[in-house]
């Protein structure tokens, strides 16, 4: 009668194995609420995006305004659909080198993100001073999006400032 017990133990090791259905019931329910936060904030672009991407280039037009008067050179701003660039007004299509980076300064909107407004004619340039040749306003917006960002820039004193805008 000694092998039973041997056998009893055998049947619980057996048993305790495993998940339960309550456990997995429960890592589903977790999952699910998981891709539901998560999959919206993976397939749009959010205003955070819209808003970050707008400041980074509201950020890039200061910059460039400070390279404009640090190096007394005049700087071009040319810009359309995802794209930026700057480079010298005197050599177009020449793009200057960002002394952060070490690399052309240019500059691409990521997810969906564009200038919404036509081609800024004439350019947007920062003479040696530092000062705009005129008033600007981009227009920053998402195909997926409703809502829409301006990047302005002041006229004589070139202050750059980002606003929520409507489309």
């Amino acid at each position: 009668m000694k092998p039973a017990p041997l056998l009893a133990l055998n049947h619980k090791r057996h048993a305790m194995a495993g998940f339960t259905l309550v456990e997995m019931v429960m890592v589903l329910v977790l999952i699910g609420i998981f891709g539901m936060v998560s999959a919206p904030k993976m397939v749009g672009v959010g205003p955070a995006t819209l808003d970050s991407q707008a400041r980074a280039f509201a950020s890039d037009l200061r910059r460039t305004q400070l390279l404009a008067s640090v190096r007394g050179i005049s700087l071009c701003v040319q810009a359309s659909g995802t794209h930026y660039s700057i480079e010298p007004c005197n050599q177009p299509a020449v793009p200057i080198i960002d002394p952060a980076t070490g690399q052309a300064f240019v500059g691409d909107f990521k997810n969906g993100v564009q200038f919404t407004n036509a081609a800024i004619t004439p350019p947007l340039a920062f003479n040696s001073a530092g000062q705009p040749n005129h008033a600007t306003r981009y227009v920053v917006g998402a195909n997926a999006s409703t809502s829409t960002l301006y990047v302005d820039v002041a006229a004589l004193t070139g202050y750059v400032s980002t606003a929520v805008g409507t489309p």
